[in-house]
């Protein structure tokens, strides 16, 4: 991958991916696998069914609890200029000012 920038001026034709939000890593900024589980816990007289999400990185192994897990936008486009076609990824903190307001407070 070139490291050098460009300025493309170019027409957003389609949105790829309908979810543009993803919960990530705080370490290494992948996709967090959430795991939903249900426990039963039985107190002499009681029952108690507990729920617990939480999330587990695949990339470095970080686990946690769902609610710890943050945000990140990745908004996947086709755009087009006046010759060419392109698939082209904005992930992270940079689309802020796009949405108004972070991935993670959005999110909530």
């Amino acid at each position: 991958m070139s490291s050098a920038r460009r300025l493309l001026a170019a027409s957003v034709i389609s949105i790829q991916n309908s979810c543009f939000i993803y919960p990530a890593c705080q370490s290494c900024l992948s996709r967090l696998i959430l795991d939903s589980r249900r426990y039963v816990l039985y107190l002499s007289s009681f029952i108690l069914l507990l729920s617990s999400v939480r999330f587990n990185c695949l990339k470095c192994g970080c686990t946690g609890e769902a609610e710890e897990a943050s945000y990140r936008y990745r908004l996947s486009l086709k755009i087009a200029d006046t010759n060419d076609l392109f698939d082209i990824t904005v992930f992270g903190s940079c689309l802020d000012p796009f949405f108004g307001v972070s991935a993670g407070n959005l999110q909530r």
